[in-house]
């Protein structure tokens, strides 16, 4: 059993007990509560009387197991009441929201300022003392809390497309809010109602000692203290018990609530993450150099083609930095999704991977497999493509997760293990990560793959997190939160990624250094805004004018390039874009471009013989 648990577990014994106690009580107790023995009063704790006896020669242990049926059963009635009606008051006025929201609110704030004591007190003075009225008493101060919570938990999911779909599938209000909406409100409620157990029981306890609760003989435990209170010098057995009863109930369900509490917030990305990983990043982003995470240079990946070979990625060179983003942008075949993964080798076993990569002090290229995977899975995550052929078909999320939590070495028994992986699925933003943990991969979204996919790769709490094409075949929605859950995790932890797509625009959400590769070479980088705003390669051109404009008229052609991709870099001697390109010349065809620097000192560069003018366009 891992320590939280374990904790949560001591704290409840107290409830346990005397619940447990309460129930058996007709079957444990020793004698009848309310049987007389004058000749046995005030008898001291003894073989006979464990707790002795009191005035009127009742067993004192019999009367306190029977006044934890009562006390308890009180209680439960007096929270199934306030839970109940304040959950459903308060998830009504969350999802209808207007002048109905505005009222319940005003009502809870009005119940809530009011002293709960006071209002029972007025209510028993009205209706007179018993069990009923004192239920009822207790029940009116006590469902506004749970209310407000729901309310707060209902509210800002009212516009949500969530509801907007089940309205269009033709869902009514009541199966809305039923089936949906209360099962949401009711955790959090459930977690202050483990508080409010130690509330009540106090509240029944000091109604019954002044008189106003459970009337004699039944035993409860303030009627009992009362009765023992003028006994106190001379018979201690008669208060103590029922005192130290409360207190250890009262006492248990406060810290079972925080403890249930705590376990119930949703875990912050900085929550994940190791104390030295997080003092690490703190320092990184106090030092005006974050610190390079990769460096990569004259990367090549070669293919054994027949009697010879084929290049696809020639002399690649880049880095990418702690808490930055690193975009390759190409059309399909460019290079751009190989010069990503060969570092980590996770390319055909048949492929030839050549030059030098540094993962921090650390050179990739070469490693043994054993050696490499300390570092795949761990200090890098993969986000690939296809998140269909990834996943397992039958297996479940959970498992997947299970597996990477457990290969990052951060599982430990089943339930840490399952723990940690709901952390991480809740940190991919799926909002039930108890239900997708159960679901099978053709159960989800595509979207809800790729998400589970980020929960996978960030098990080992990795410095550099690579998605290959992450939104590819995602509609423009789901694009867009992959994206903002991309640049949280970015800002947050200070990771540092690789994104790999085609389309210029997705990455601009996200990127801060854009490198656009063409047949197995990067032809400019630099800056995203730079690369975007102010594009000097042709190439860089043509993917910008195929991204759709919003305020294009109706009928407008796209402008797009002639040709088809080219391909590898060994193709041709010259620039590999030159037959494509409206603006070569000869000289193209034979001297192959350098990437040079635009300006002196600046970061963004291009690799074109005649470039256009700044302001021209190809």
């Amino acid at each position: 059993m891992n320590r939280g648990r374990a904790r949560t577990t001591l704290v409840a014994v107290p409830l346990v007990v005397f619940a447990v106690a309460g129930l058996l009580a007709p079957l444990i107790a020793p004698a009848d509560p309310t049987a007389n023995d004058l000749a046995a009063g005030l008898a001291s704790p003894s073989a006979e009387h464990l707790l002795g006896t009191d005035q009127l020669g009742r067993d004192q242990l019999s009367r306190l197991l029977y006044g934890a049926q009562i006390s308890l059963a009180i209680t439960a009635a007096v929270l199934a009441i306030s839970l109940t009606a304040g959950a459903v008051v308060g998830t009504v006025a969350g999802y209808a929201g207007g002048w109905v929201d505005r009222v319940v609110s005003r009502v809870i704030d009005v119940v809530v300022s009011l002293p709960g004591m006071l209002v029972a007190l007025a209510v028993i003075g009205v209706r007179g003392p018993g069990v009923d009225n004192l239920i009822l008493a207790l029940a009116l101060w006590s469902w506004a809390p749970y209310a407000r919570i729901a309310r707060a938990r209902v509210a800002g999911m009212r516009g949500s497309p969530h509801l907007d779909a089940l309205r269009l599938l033709g869902a009514g209000h009541s199966r809305i809010v039923g089936r949906h909406l209360l099962p949401l409100a009711l955790g959090p409620c459930l977690v202050y109602a483990s508080t409010d157990v130690g509330t009540v029981v106090l509240a029944v306890a000091t109604l019954s000692f002044l008189g106003l609760g459970v009337a004699p003989p039944y035993a409860e435990w303030g009627q009992m203290l009362i009765e023992g209170r003028p006994f106190l010098a001379s018979a201690w057995w008669l208060a103590y018990p029922p005192g130290v009863a409360i207190t250890a109930v009262v006492f248990a369900s406060n810290l079972l609530g925080e403890r249930l509490a705590a376990g119930a917030e949703r875990p912050s990305i900085i929550r994940l993450v190791r104390p030295g990983r997080i003092r690490r990043a703190t320092r990184s982003a106090a030092s005006p150099d974050p610190g390079t995470v990769l460096r990569v240079r004259d990367l090549s990946v070669t293919y054994p083609d027949g009697s010879a070979s084929r290049r696809v990625v020639a002399g690649m060179s880049y880095e990418v930095r702690r808490g930055q983003v690193l975009a390759f942008v190409g059309e399909t075949g460019s290079g751009k999704t190989t010069a990503a993964l060969a570092p980590f080798g996770l390319l055909d076993p048949s492929a030839t991977v050549t030059g030098s990569a540094l993962l921090g002090a650390h050179e990739l290229i070469g490693l043994a497999p054993g050696e490499r995977r300390r570092i795949n899975g761990r200090r890098v995550g993969v986000v690939f493509q296809d998140s269909g052929a990834f996943l397992n078909p039958l297996r479940t999320i959970g498992a997947h997760v299970d597996e990477a939590v457990r290969n990052a070495g951060r599982g430990g028994r089943r339930a840490a293990t399952r723990r940690v992986s709901g952390e991480l699925l809740r940190l991919a933003g799926l909002p039930d990560p108890v239900a997708v943990a159960r679901q099978f991969p053709h159960q989800l979204s595509g979207g809800m793959r790729q998400r589970a996919q980020i929960a996978i790769a960030l098990a080992g709490e990795p410095e550099l997190l690579v998605a290959d094409e992450p939104t590819s075949a995602l509609d423009a929605t789901v694009q867009a939160q992959l994206l903002d859950l991309l640049a949280r995790l970015r800002d947050e932890l200070r990771m540092a990624m690789i994104i790999v797509s085609h389309d210029l625009a997705v990455v601009s959400r996200v990127a801060d250094t854009v490198a656009v590769v063409y047949g197995g070479r990067i032809v400019e980088s630099g800056p995203a805004t730079n690369v975007i705003d102010k594009p000097d390669h042709p190439y860089t051109r043509g993917l910008l004018d195929a991204v759709p404009r919003p305020r294009t008229a109706p009928g407008t052609r796209f402008r797009t390039m002639p040709g088809l991709a080219g391909g590898g870099p060994d193709d041709l001697g010259g620039c590999g874009f030159a037959p494509r390109c409206p603006l070569r010349q000869d000289s193209c065809e034979h001297e192959p471009p350098a990437l040079q620097p635009l300006l002196p000192a600046t970061a963004h560069r291009s690799a074109c013989l005649h470039p256009p003018t700044r302001e021209g366009s190809c």
